[in-house]
């Protein structure tokens, strides 16, 4: 257990910032997996509107620091050659 005040405070701090983490996590996994079973269905505009929030989700959570800017630029990457071929 923590004794020191500021160590409390981080202790609250990090309960913050992993609930946030796990629900945006959370949120672009669902997120990819709709996208990859629209694919799999042949819906393409259904595809491309999820694909494209897909990218907005990982950009966001880019510049939050929730993901590492390599994972996203990987991800990203993927995501736009699947929409690509669908054209």
């Amino acid at each position: 257990m923590p004794n020191l005040p500021n160590a409390k405070k981080r202790i609250r701090q990090d309960k913050k910032r992993r609930a946030r983490n796990d629900k945006v996590e959370s949120e672009i996994k669902s997120l990819a997996k709709k996208f990859i079973m629209a694919l799999t269905a042949k819906k393409n505009d259904e595809a491309k509107k999820l694909g494209l929030s897909l990218v907005s989700k990982l950009d966001r959570a880019r510049s939050k620091g929730i993901i590492h800017r390599n994972t996203v630029s990987r991800k990203r990457a993927r995501i736009l050659s699947k929409l690509a071929k669908l054209s």
